[in-house]
C-alpha cells in the first residue's frame, strides 16, 4: 500500500493503455512526471501472473516485476475473448486489493455495460429515454413499431460503433433487426430522443463537472463521436447538466467520467457513461487539461 509520508519522487505510477500515441494517455504520463513521481505505461495484454501458496505477483514479458502504489486506467482495451476480457479486469481487481486503482474496474464495467448501467441510472432516478433489452425479435419488432424511431445499440460498445438507426416505418427494419440479433444474440433498443444535432459531453472529476463540450453530428450522420467525425464545440455548463452529470458519475462508481446528455423536447437526457474517456475533445474546445484534474484527485485518494 503506498505510503502518503514517502516522497512523491519515490512514488510509481501506472497507467493502463493500449496505445502510446493516444493523447490522454500521454497526458496522464506527461502530467504525472512534471508532478515528480515515475510514470509506468501498462498495457494489460502483455502481463503475466505468478500465484503460489507463499507468492502473488505481476510480471511482463521481460519477467520484469511490477510494483506500484497506484494505477490510472486510461485504455482496457476490447477483446472479443471472454477469457482475455476477464484476465484484464481480473488483473485491474487483484491490483485494487492492495493499491488505488482509478477507475475502480466496477466502476468501469458498470459505465461499459449499457444494460446494466441503465439500470444504475434508473436506481439513481435519473432521465433516460425508453429503452428495451431482448433476445427476441418479435419483442423487438415492437418496441421499434412503439418507439417510431430507435436507435439500436451494442450492449458493450465503444466511440459509436455499431450504432444503427431503425424508422418503425421502415419495410427493411424488420430483417435489419433479425440480421443484427443473429450477431448479436441480444437487442438493446432505444428510444431515438428529437435534438438538436449534437449531444453534450460533461466532464466530470470527483464531486466537480470541469466543463462540457457539444459534439456536433456531421453531415448526414446522426451519431456525434469525435472518433465519428463529430466536431467538439465549447458548451457553458448549466447548474442542470452539473448536477445530472455528476449523480451520474456517481450512480457508475466512477472517479472521473465523461458523460454524455442530451437536449430532448422535455429538457435533459442521460444517453451514457463513459468511465475511461478520452480529454482531447475538451482540450480543444475549451482549453482544459482534465487529466491534471484526475491525476489531482488520485493523490487526494492517496493522502486519505
Amino acid at each position: 500500500m503506498h505510503n502518503s509520508n514517502q516522497n512523491a519522487k519515490e512514488a510509481k505510477i501506472g497507467v493502463v493503455l493500449t496505445d502510446l500515441e493516444d493523447w490522454t494517455a500521454s497526458a496522464f504520463l506527461k502530467n504525472l512526471r512534471k508532478r515528480g513521481v515515475k510514470a509506468l505505461p501498462i498495457n494489460l495484454s502483455t502481463l503475466s501472473a505468478s500465484i503460489s501458496t507463499s507468492d502473488f505477483s505481476f510480471f511482463n514479458a521481460d519477467s520484469e516485476y511490477l510494483k506500484l502504489d497506484a494505477i490510472l486506467v486510461r485504455d482496457v482495451g476490447i477483446s472479443f475473448s471472454l477469457e482475455t476480457i476477464s484476465f484484464k479486469f481480473d488483473l485491474l481487481r487483484a491490483f485494487e486489493n492492495s493499491i488505488i486503482v482509478m477507475n475502480r474496474p466496477k466502476a468501469i464495467q458498470n459505465a461499459a455495460n449499457k444494460f446494466f448501467s441503465f439500470y444504475l441510472f434508473k436506481l439513481a432516478h435519473l432521465p433516460i429515454p425508453r429503452t428495451i433489452v431482448t433476445p427476441e425479435l418479435k419483442v423487438a419488432v415492437k418496441a421499434t413499431e412503439k418507439f417510431g424511431s430507435t436507435v439500436v445499440k451494442p450492449i458493450f460498445g465503444s466511440q459509436g460503433e455499431g450504432i444503427t438507426k431503425l424508422e418503425s416505418t421502415q419495410t427493411e427494419s424488420k430483417p435489419k433487426l433479425a440480421a443484427l440479433l443473429k450477431e448479436r444474440g441480444v437487442l438493446y433498443l432505444q428510444e431515438f430522443v428529437p435534438n438538436p444535432g449534437r449531444d453534450i459531453r460533461v466532464f466530470v472529476v470527483g464531486e466537480e463537472a470541469l466543463g462540457a463540450i457539444y459534439r456536433f453530428s456531421r453531415k448526414g450522420s446522426f451519431v456525434s463521436n469525435l472518433s465519428q467525425g463529430g466536431t467538439p464545440v465549447k458548451c457553458e455548463l448549466t447548474e442542470g447538466m452539473e448536477e445530472l452529470a455528476i449523480r451520474a458519475a456517481k450512480a457508475v462508481g466512477a472517479d472521473f467520467a465523461g458523460v454524455d446528455l442530451i437536449e430532448g423536447e422535455k429538457g435533459l437526457y442521460l444517453l451514457e457513461v463513459n468511465a475511461t474517456p478520452s480529454g482531447k475533445g475538451i482540450k480543444i474546445a475549451c482549453g482544459i487539461d482534465v487529466t491534471k484534474r484526475i491525476i489531482d484527485h488520485l493523490f487526494e485518494r492517496l493522502e486519505d
